[in-house]
């Protein structure tokens, strides 16, 4: 099983030029100079208070043992010592070590094959004061996200609803039914464990090229620098392994970084004149 999800979350393609002349291929949409200042600006202590203010209680810590009420009940005391924190990894762009490490637990699906290792959801949980500072980071880019990414993009846009798409799929399919000529194909596509399998180093050649750069994005390269995570497995931790791809599914900024390199995708297809 460590050696399934090692290679689940490992390099897929190393081709970095072939990563930029992708991404040369297609128009995407930017960031003005305004909003990546805004991005850029120093973190406050009110946003800090916020977001450990909102964390959610009652769930499973990560390898640190450290829960959000910890944090809540130590609010005061604890943003003070954030701010420092947040704004010296700021300066220095690196983190600590703790960033860093994720638990995997391991979730079988309903009704599959349980002797199967594609049949388990990997869960991460990372610690909590890594997901503060990527909820603070997250918040950030939600303000400016509808500008990075196309109104047809539903999946944790804020505003946004799955239903959306769903409502659009059966006007389109009572569209074609009243022409005469019926010569359309309508393809819906599941990619597989989609989210684990992102390339760190493509994700940050996208956000650089939708015009997140200086200081954030020097955040996002280091944690995505040299995640590790362990597998829990029959209540054993097995020995860590380095995540070159994908994300914690309970990180805060993963969705949106999802979606974000999921546009790239997305903009291809738009652009594409058969479709």
């Amino acid at each position: 099983m460590r050696d399934y999800c090692k290679q689940l979350y490992a390099h897929k393609m190393d081709n970095l030029e072939e990563m930029d002349k992708f991404l040369e291929m297609h128009n995407l949409p930017t960031l003005n100079q305004e909003e990546t200042e805004n991005m850029n600006r120093p973190i406050k202590s009110t946003e800090i208070e916020t977001v450990i203010k909102n964390l959610p209680t009652n769930k499973n810590p990560g390898p640190d043992s450290f829960t959000g009420e910890f944090y809540q009940t130590f609010r005061e005391e604890l943003t003070a010592i954030f701010l420092n924190f947040f704004q010296n990894i700021a300066e220095e762009g690196t983190l600590p070590n703790s960033f860093y490490e994720a638990t995997i637990t391991l979730i079988p699906k309903p009704d599959k094959d349980v002797t199967k290792k594609e049949n388990y959801r990997p869960i991460s949980l990372i610690n909590t004061d890594a997901k503060i500072l990527n909820k603070i980071l997250a918040n950030r880019i939600q303000q400016h996200i509808k500008r990075i990414i196309n109104h047809d993009q539903v999946g944790y846009i804020p505003g946004m609803q799955g239903f959306f798409n769903i409502r659009k799929s059966i006007n389109v399919i009572h569209h074609i039914n009243k022409l005469k000529e019926k010569n359309h194909v309508i393809i819906s596509i599941d990619a597989e464990k989609a989210l684990n399998k992102i390339q760190h180093p493509f994700m940050i050649k996208t956000l650089h090229k939708v015009g997140i750069e200086g200081t954030f994005l020097n955040i996002i390269k280091a944690i995505y620098g040299i995640p590790t995570s362990n597998i829990i497995l029959n209540g054993e931790k097995l020995k860590a392994f380095p995540l070159r791809s994908g994300r914690s599914q309970g990180c805060p900024l993963s969705p949106l970084l999802f979606n974000i390199v999921l546009e790239v995708l997305a903009t291809a297809i738009r652009e594409e004149k058969e479709i």
